[in-house]
């Protein structure tokens, strides 16, 4: 049966000189992986052009239950960005985003209110002129939220440290070595608790945000299994500085 959906695009591999085997996020059906035949061809409908990462498209399938690769019927693109692979500070945070998305999203079902926030949240990155350098540190802790180990911010108190694998704040450091401290442990807070208008600014300084992406790293591979390490950070730390 054609099935018609909104879709991100998380990845695209190399199949062999001619094809593509790419990874969308679809708001029907969760996470698929697509056969593009002849992708690389003059003659083919279908670019690698239209598969960058993160790119919001809207395509046409005959949905195959059980089956590990779906073909695409047809495909455009939704939103067509006016800065996101332009800028460079954004293109590096659309790198650390696109890989913490693919580490951690691998449902093959439909999850609502998680496509809906990567979809506005990419939409807000692109649009946005200013204030956007702390984006990537609030993205990556909405998304805990839609995992299922975001931070308890009901419990933060004033010159608490921030225990990473319970997710909440203390007043006492824990027995063990995984917390953030002060005060790194009152920045991470703020993430926690933003100005919804500015999710993109917060006023860390370089030193700040590095810590923070550090600390956050960490809180994900301790809830996260199988999370190794990321190569996109470093991207990060030369292009802001």
């Amino acid at each position: 049966m054609s099935t018609q959906s909104r879709g991100i695009i998380f990845q695209q591999v190399k199949y062999n000189d001619k094809s593509l085997i790419v990874k969308i996020y679809l708001e029907e059906t969760g996470l698929q992986s697509f056969l593009v035949k002849g992708a690389t061809n003059r003659s083919s409908r279908f670019k690698p052009a239209h598969f960058q990462p993160l790119s919001l498209v809207e395509l046409v399938y005959n949905h195959r239950a059980n089956k590990d690769l779906q073909f695409l019927n047809d495909l455009m693109i939704h939103v067509h960005f006016t800065s996101l692979y332009t800028n460079m500070q954004k293109s590096a945070m659309i790198l650390f985003m696109n890989e913490l998305l693919i580490k951690t999203v691998k449902e093959h079902e439909a999850n609502p209110s998680l496509f809906e926030y990567l979809f506005q949240s990419i939409q807000w990155l692109d649009l946005v002129q200013e204030d956007f350098l702390d984006f990537h540190l609030y993205f990556a802790i909405e998304l805990s939220r839609h995992l299922g180990f975001y931070p308890k911010i009901d419990e933060h108190g004033k010159n608490q440290v921030f225990d990473l694998i319970e997710g909440i704040f203390k007043a006492e450091f824990p027995s063990h070595q995984y917390y953030i401290g002060l005060p790194f442990s009152e920045y991470f807070a703020l993430l926690c608790k933003p100005n919804q208008q500015t999710p993109g600014q917060f006023g860390f300084d370089n030193h700040i945000r590095r810590m923070l992406l550090q600390q956050i790293i960490l809180f994900y591979s301790l809830h996260i299994p199988g999370f190794n390490d990321m190569k996109s950070p470093d991207v990060l730390r030369m292009v802001m500085g």
